[in-house]
């Protein structure tokens, strides 16, 4: 999602983070580290203030600024700058939620997985919207204690704005093709995510896995069949990228397997989902990748 107009950001307004699971409170804290003012968006009010966050063994207890989305709905708050670390399924509906106090010239950088993104504009027309995709690992093992567990990149579709971002904590890059980028990391959620539900593993366990690893040369020709239809770039070949990425990622759980740990619905309607959706809108048949859709559907299905 290209940038249009000149990126309104000023140090001195506060980045407000929707959605604080993982992701969200990982860049709270590091936000706060690098002494940019910043409130993380609660659903409901947490215990305490403080965000616990543990990077190589390490662990330092950082003070972040916490509001509730009630809190939000309730005041005058006029949000200029908004980072959307939202699960894809949720986006629509927390934006949708805080949008009155969204200003209308709002910087919004949106920092997720899947393609909810596409969406965004249709709800926020005048707003700057600015695609983010990282490849850094993150969990929380609780509501206010998160694991830095692999370190990334972060690509930028907008070379301003990196200046008021935690760049000394986080690998963060302008990418000057960030649909492109986007797309294979939607690639590589395709190939990955679901699989480690099903598999019931960490992301470096499916390297072990000779069913597994068959399943992701499968999903991998599919997806790239897909791709290439669109014209998309793929820089490297999809199934190299996806053993790369389960190797510099060996020891993360997938937010997918969190997902479902916590019997949560899941991304998968915007990730292999959304891949089928394109698959059948091009009358290009992608079975493995119907085949994961439906079993992580069976498993959402089951928390009932």
């Amino acid at each position: 999602m290209p940038t249009t107009q000149a990126t309104a950001i000023d140090h001195n307004n506060p980045w407000y983070i929707l959605g604080a699971g993982a992701m969200g409170c990982l860049w709270a804290a590091y936000l706060t580290l690098a002494g940019f003012p910043a409130v993380l968006i609660t659903r409901t009010k947490r215990n305490g203030s403080n965000i616990q966050l543990t990077k190589n063994g390490h662990s330092q207890s950082i003070t972040v600024k916490q509001i509730t989305v009630s809190e939000v709905q309730q005041s005058a708050l006029n949000i200029k700058q908004l980072l959307v670390t939202t699960k894809a399924q949720q986006t629509l509906p927390a934006l949708t939620d805080i949008k009155p106090n969204i200003d209308k010239q709002a910087t919004l950088l949106i920092l997720q997985n899947g393609m909810a993104s596409k969406d965004i504009a249709k709800l926020l027309p005048s707003q700057q919207l600015i695609t983010g995709i990282t490849t850094d690992g993150a969990y929380r093992t609780s509501e206010l204690t998160v694991v830095h567990a692999g370190e990334g990149e972060t690509l930028i579709g907008d070379r301003h704005i990196i200046q008021y971002l935690p760049k000394q904590f986080l690998s963060i890059k302008y990418c000057d093709d960030i649909d492109s980028r986007q797309w294979q990391k939607l690639a590589i959620n395709c190939a990955i995510n679901g699989l480690t539900v099903i598999y019931q593993c960490r992301n470096g366990e499916l390297l072990d896995n000779e069913k597994a690893m068959a399943r992701i040369q499968l999903l991998c020709d599919e997806i790239t069949t897909v791709m290439q239809a669109l014209a998309i770039d793929i820089q490297n070949p999809l199934f190299e990228q996806t053993v790369h990425t389960l190797n510099i990622t060996a020891n993360n759980f997938s937010s997918m397997y969190q997902d479902c740990k916590q019997q949560q619905t899941t991304e998968i309607d915007f990730i292999n989902g959304y891949l089928c959706n394109e698959a059948k809108r091009l009358n290009i048949s992608c079975p493995e990748n119907q085949r994961v859709l439906a079993s992580i559907k069976q498993i959402e299905q089951s928390y009932a």
